[in-house]
Parts: structure tokens; sequence; C-alpha cells
């Protein structure tokens, strides 16, 4: 019987390669998607809109609280829908569209590395999406980015096609116009912005003519019209005031910081760029060896070299739009990682192919001794993370998260108070994650030296496995202190017809009051928040409370359950002259009531 030699076994994971990364990250990405309650405000919010188009059967207007609610497009609230139907109301199927679309960006990034530096680029290119830090993260959490992602992905893909193929490819390039227009359904004009500017510029880099043809303009132009206007056009009609709110509010006025209603704290340029390396983390630490191997010195003329200028020129259209902008929050780089997966990709991709005589990259040595000098640094620090409460390096849990920002400004209502786990909860999770980076890089870096970069890379990608597990595990961690299931449990426990649910501040801050207690809420001197443009029309009436109406309610006979994120609100009540029961607290969210139940 013939041993399969070493080029035998290569060919083979190449050739069973895509199919079992694809299955991989699934079953990865999709364990334990339920484990952790709706994170406030943006998971409340993205799964409750849904809830409602199911409810009312209304799929074109989305509404929050049932208000209308028009600060984002509805694609995502569309299949978010479809889910609910199929599998319920849940934690589970409310992401379950953002891992999917997280899985679909690792196959698209693959087929984007195939096509244009071979099966082994594009299978490693995925795998290092796949097991980067923040996009994991990132899929385990309702927003409307990953999903935006994966289709500025498909994007950059069919123009690619289209334009690099050896004969014109019209089906690619309608489909990349299609893709835009889903993009601008799930996040609005920036679909539009960064195709354009990536292409704008690589046109003007390259400058063939014979490109500019292939860009089948009038077609895709109809194309895109014909998937993206259909719902602007037909909620434009129906609510007045629409185009103003969306197009000039949530747009023109949001890149400018000029947002009627700022009801969030931006990031600094340097903290935004630093998360940029920390999202990508480990394999940032390649991307400046893969741009100075291919970087651009002169007008590409081959297919490889131009796809990677395009490459690079999607990942800086999106790093260097939020930069100029000041309203930039820590995920808007998101859909640049399938991009710097890619360049470091083609690297690796090269670097494992045969080598012919040809040298290593010695590039590469310096980059496993930083990431060796990084995992060797974190593991004293998390010994020492007990000791660091009134450093700022502790502060990063929260300095790092736009909603713990937005209490530090006091955007949230009058929130004072945001909790993180314990350190007994916390130490042992960063001793272990940071033992097994430590001897995971160790490993990594050894197999380099022994002039083994496929080694390097799987060990690389099984150290992040562990260490992602342990993202997950923090993520039900910290859930106490983010999300409200427990106090809304109480409430589906007690709950009688009749009896009262109100929100104290922005109706965003307990957005996940009504996906869990089944029971529309109203709000308390919350009009400076997400639903303030909605308030102005009928079915809002009578959801917004002012201090003598409530102190009417809380006096009544009826019982009262009262959200509040406000340290003054205690005292509040006990004036009223009925002593507030507490029936709960969650991080900085306490739930009160008037009366005791049954």
């Amino acid at each position: 019987m013939n041993t399969p030699s070493p080029d035998d076994l290569v060919r083979r994971l190449e050739r069973w390669g895509p199919l079992l990364l694809l299955l991989g990250t699934a079953v990865f990405y999709l364990a334990r998607l339920g484990a952790a309650g709706l994170y406030d405000p943006n998971e409340g919010m993205y799964a409750e809109i849904p809830r409602e188009m199911v409810l009312l059967r209304d799929w074109l207007t989305p509404r929050f609280n049932f208000i209308r609610y028009f600060e984002k497009p509805p694609l995502l609230y569309w299949l978010t829908a479809l889910a609910y139907q199929a599998l319920g109301f849940s934690e589970l199927s409310a992401r379950l569209v953002t891992v999917l679309a997280a899985i679909g960006g690792v196959a698209v990034t693959y087929g984007i590395g195939r096509d244009l530096w071979g099966r082994r680029a594009g299978l490693v290119s995925g795998l290092i999406l796949a097991t980067s830090f923040g996009y994991f993260i990132f899929s385990r959490i309702v927003l409307t980015d990953m999903l935006f992602t994966t289709l500025l992905a498909v994007t950059c893909w069919g123009v690619l096609r289209g334009l690099l193929d050896p004969a014109p490819r019209r089906g690619p390039m309608l489909g990349a116009y299609a893709a835009m227009a889903l993009a601008i359904l799930t996040k609005g004009l920036i679909g539009l912005a960064f195709p354009v500017l990536t292409i704008g510029a690589f046109l003007l880099i390259i400058r063939d003519s014979r490109l500019l043809r292939r860009l089948e303009l009038l077609r895709g132009s109809a194309v895109f019209l014909a998937v993206a206007a259909p719902w602007h056009i037909l909620v434009g009609l129906k609510n007045p005031d629409f185009f103003w709110f969306y197009f000039v509010n949530e747009h023109v006025l949001r890149f400018v910081a000029k947002r009627h209603l700022l009801d969030y704290a931006p990031m600094p340029l340097y903290a935004y760029l630093i998360m940029v390396v920390v999202w990508t983390f480990p394999w940032s630490a390649f991307l400046p060896v893969a741009l100075r191997r291919y970087w651009p010195r002169s007008k590409p003329t081959s297919r490889e070299d131009r796809g990677f200028l395009f490459i690079l020129l999607w990942a800086a259209s999106v790093v260097g739009f939020f930069a100029l902008t000041p309203s930039r929050l820590e995920y808007y780089s998101m859909p640049a990682f399938p991009a710097l997966a890619l360049c470091v990709g083609r690297l690796w991709g090269a670097e494992m192919a045969p080598r012919s005589g040809r040298a290593l990259a010695s590039g590469l040595s310096y980059s496993c001794f930083g990431l060796l000098t990084v995992a060797v640094g974190l593991l004293p620090a998390s010994w020492l993370f007990p000791r660091l409460e009134n450093v700022s390096l502790y502060n990063m849990f929260t300095a790092m998260d736009a909603y713990s920002r937005d209490i530090q400004y006091g955007i949230l209502s009058n929130a004072e108070v945001y909790t993180v786990p314990s350190y007994e909860e916390l130490v042992p999770l960063l001793q272990w994650a940071t033992l097994i980076l430590l001897v995971g890089v160790a490993s990594a870096t050894l197999a380099w030296l022994r002039r083994r970069p496929g080694v390097t890379v799987a060990c690389l990608a099984a150290t992040m496995l562990p260490t992602l597990t342990f993202v997950q595990t923090g993520i039900v961690m910290f859930e106490p202190h983010r999300s409200i299931v427990r106090l809304a449990d109480v409430i589906v426990r007690e709950f009688r017809p009749g009896d009262e649910i109100i929100i104290e501040g922005p109706y965003e801050n307990f957005a996940s009051a009504n996906f869990y207690t089944g029971q529309r809420a109203r709000v308390l001197h919350g009009l400076f928040g997400d639903l303030e443009f909605g308030s102005r029309y009928p079915e809002a009436k009578g959801t917004f409370l002012e201090e003598v109406e409530f102190a009417a309610l809380w006096r009544g006979e009826g019982r009262v359950y009262l959200f509040s994120d406000s340290p003054s609100r205690i005292a509040k009540l006990q004036a009223l002259g009925l002593e507030p029961l507490v029936l709960g607290r969650s991080g900085k969210n306490w739930l009160f009531t008037n009366r005791r139940g049954p």
C-alpha cells in the first residue's frame, strides 16, 4: 500500500478544504448562539422591530415599540422576521441572520481569494477571517453591520470578476449591482459610497478605458434601482417627513456629527484605528509584511496585482471614510475585515506554496516575534488584573464599548453606573485565554523558524478556536450586566391584565422589554431618544408620559412596573408616598413596582 506524500495530502486538503472551512465555521459560529440574553440597546432594538413586523403583518413600515422608526432600512428586519416565522421568537432566531451572514462572509472571502490567487490563498483568507477576534465577536451580536459586510464583499466579488476576468462577465457585474442595492437596504447610502470610492480610485490608478466599458452602467443602474428604490419610494410617499429624516439627518448630518438628537458617544480617531488592529488580531500582525510585499509601486498589469490593488482600496475606503467623520464607533471598520483578511491571506498562501528554492519572507519573522512579545506581556497582566481596578487598563472594558461611553457622557438618561463581572469571574477566564495564546503563538513561531509556514498558520488558527470560545463565555458572563432578560422574567411571571410597564428615559435603554414580556411599554421622559421622530404620528398617542401622569399611575389602584437606570429614581418614588418595591437589579438597570403582586 502506497503512503501518500506530503504533496498529495496538501492537494487532498485543498480539494476538500472549502467544504471543511464552511462546515467548520458553521458549527463553531452556531454553537451557543442563544446562550445569552439580548444586550440592550442594539440587540433588543434589532430583535424587537422584526417581531412587531410579524405581529402587525406590516413589512413596509419598521416600528419600534409600535411607533414608526426610520433610522435604518429594513433588510435585516425582513430576514429576521422570516427567522421568527420559521423558528419562533428567541435569542437564537434573533441572531441567526447575523451569524449566517458571518458564515457567508467567510465563503465569499474564500471565493475572492481563490479567483485572484488560487485555492490555497482563498482557503487561508477564509480561515483568517473566521478566526479573527472581532469578526467572531460581532457575529454574536445583532447589528446591521455583519449583513452589510457580507453584501459589500459580494459586491466587490462581482465587480472583480466583471473587471478582471479575461472575458467580460455581465452576470457577476449585474449581481454586484443587486448586492450593492441590498447593502443600501441594510445600512443606507454607505452601501453605494464604498463601492463607488473603491471602483473610482481603482479606475483612476489603472487608467484602462476598457475596464470602464465593463461596468455595465446602464443595465447595472436598472438592476440597482429595481432593488433599492421601491421601499424608499413607498415609505416616502406614506410618510412625508421620511426623506428629510432618513437622507439628510441620518446620512448627511450624521456624517458631520450634526445629527438631530446625537444619542451616542463617538470614538476618538486613534482609538478607532487601534481597534482595527485589535479586531483583526492575531492576523493584523502580518498586514505590514503583506503591504510591503504587494504594495503597487507602479501601475499593476497582472490580474493578481490588480486584484490586490482593488482589495487594498476596498479596505482603505471603509477605514478612511470613518476616519474622516467624527461619527465613528468601534465596529464601523467591520466591512473592511474581509479585505484585510484577503491581504494577509495572499501572503500566507504564497508562503505555503512549493518553495522552488525561494527564500521565506524575512519580515514574517519579526511579525511572529512581535506576536510572541504581545502574548508574553499579556500573561502576567492577567494575573495582575485584580490590582488594576484604578488603572486605565481595567477601564478598557467600558472605554471600547459604545454603550458604556454613552453612559459616561450622560447620553443614556441619568445613568451613572455600569458594572462589569467581578474579578473572581474574569480572572480565571483571562488567565486561561492568555496561557493558551502564549502556547499557541510560541508554537507558531517555532514552526516558522523551522520553515513550516503551513504549520504556522494552523497553529495560530488552532489557538484562536479556544480563545474565541472564551469570548463566547465572556458574553454569557456579561449578560447580567447588559441584558434585562432576568428582570423581564419577573414581569412575565407576575403580569396581570391591566398592569402597566413603564420605561424611564429613552425606550432603547430597555429595548428588549417588549420582546421578553410580550407587552407594549409606555415611556417616561423618553422623547429625546430613537422614538422622537415617530412620536409625532398618531400611534404614539398615550405612549409618552410626563411626571404628573406617571405619579397618578403610581398612586393609582393598578400595578405599575418601572424600568429605570436613574440612581435618583428611588428618592423620587419615595416622595410619591408609596414605598417602592425593588423587584430586581441587572447591571445599571432597576425594576420597581408600586405594590405587591397577587
